[in-house]
């Protein structure tokens, strides 16, 4: 079984469940996607992507195994402490995948494990398999980085943050967070040769950037939660994040084979 492993928890990632379902329909049997009833910063939340789940395609309904996740006895409230976050419920949430007893695992099994917005190529299976295959390790996958637009292509960003890996290889890799078993791989020190997809990062409508500085791993943003801040962050080409650091945006045409054939339009979230 060959397995993508994510999460969500906006409406607005619909588009990307879609995209990533549709990229991966010959080559992956299931995309397994969680949401929680709590955001990363430990709020209550209502389940979001659960609405909007009959807007997806029949054929590609077929591969989806969605869930819904109480996070009620495991959830921090980490709203003034990032660490916090990070250190609990950001793990809890990217791991539901290893302690769901729906899922029985076996040695061969392939995991591809990435964010909700981190799409892997329908013509890039074949190669990013073949690597698994050969090197025999796990690996970070490399993307084209978006960012704020689903044409905006962040030159010469690196990104490599998602992984694959054979569940043999991971099985005795981890840690445990109120009994639950968290396995971080992410970022590894091995990477894949070639780019094989690509990380849709801030794309939204500008509301739900406003509410990301809030609810998700980026609270020590909340001072740019600002409607107009973001307004002219994506206008200007601006990366409001860090001014000082470098941010090259190629503005690409919107039928450009980097951005994945569902996502190639203006408005993605209409």
């Amino acid at each position: 079984m060959i397995y993508i492993k994510s999460y969500c928890y906006s409406k607005h990632e619909l588009p990307f469940i879609i995209s990533q379902l549709e990229e991966s329909y010959n080559y992956v049997d299931k995309v397994c996607v969680y949401e929680y009833n709590y955001t990363h910063t430990g709020k209550k939340k209502e389940y979001e992507i659960y609405k909007v789940l009959h807007k997806i395609p029949k054929n590609l309904m077929e591969k989806l195994y969605y869930k819904k996740v109480d996070l009620t006895k495991y959830h921090v409230d980490s709203y003034t402490d990032e660490t916090l976050c990070h250190k609990i419920n950001e793990p809890i949430q990217r791991n539901w995948f290893f302690n769901d007893k729906n899922i029985k695992l076996n040695d061969d099994d392939i995991i591809i494990d990435v964010d909700c917005d981190e799409i892997i190529y329908s013509d890039s299976y074949p190669k990013l398999l073949n690597e698994l295959n050969n090197k025999k390790n796990p690996l970070s996958i490399k993307l084209n980085q978006f960012f704020f637009k689903n044409n905006y292509l962040w030159e010469d960003c690196n990104f490599s943050s998602p992984a694959i890996y054979f569940y043999k290889d991971v099985q005795n890799i981890s840690t445990k967070i109120s009994d639950l078993h968290i396995k971080n791989l992410r970022d590894l020190n091995y990477k894949t040769n070639d780019i094989y997809g690509c990380h849709m990062s801030w794309v939204m409508p500008i509301e739900d950037m406003v509410t990301k500085c809030f609810k998700t791993a980026h609270t020590r943003y909340r001072h740019l939660a600002k409607k107009e801040i973001m307004e002219n962050a994506v206008k200007d080409k601006k990366y409001v994040f860090d001014l000082n650091r470098p941010f090259n945006i190629e503005e690409l045409k919107y039928d450009d084979i980097r951005i994945p054939k569902y996502l190639q339009k203006k408005n993605i979230f209409d």
